[in-house]
């Protein structure tokens, strides 16, 4: 279901943006990109900006986990369509980040989703949870 048109949406200010194509399999059977689609497109807005960091996102000690995602459907994506995805920082832990994003279309702006995305950083070993690494904390540029 789309979000209310009535609600007042507040735009947020990105430290990290990245153009994405959408692809033909990216649509389900009506012609608009399906609901589960839009994880993968803030999941490779993620990982292109894991890889913009100074240090390794994965190493033996300490990975990024998904903990919570919360997507609001503005508006549905038909194809063709080239796509902004931004991050934002909304709230930053000892052990986690609350990132903000919107999916806009890279021409006219148009926003089709926002949302929310919880990482909790974990020792793989321990399987417990451990600090943000401090160049992670640089890369949010706070």
């Amino acid at each position: 279901m789309l979000a209310a048109a009535s609600a007042k949406l507040v735009r947020m200010n990105p430290f990290f943006k990245i153009n994405l194509t959408l692809r033909w399999r990216d649509l389900d059977a009506y012609g608009h990109v399906n609901n589960s689609n839009y994880l993968t497109l803030l999941e490779e807005a993620r990982i292109a900006w894991f890889h913009s960091l100074s240090g390794p996102w994965r190493s033996a000690d300490a990975e990024p986990l998904v903990a919570r995602i919360e997507i609001d459907y503005r508006k549905s994506v038909a194809h063709p369509a080239t796509l902004t995805v931004s991050i934002g920082l909304e709230r930053v832990g000892t052990s986690s980040l609350t990132l903000t994003h919107e999916i806009c279309d890279a021409d006219s702006g148009v926003l089709y989703a926002n949302a929310k995305t919880v990482l909790v950083w974990v020792n793989p070993l321990l399987a417990e949870s451990t600090p943000v690494p401090e160049f992670v904390r640089a890369g949010l540029m706070l």
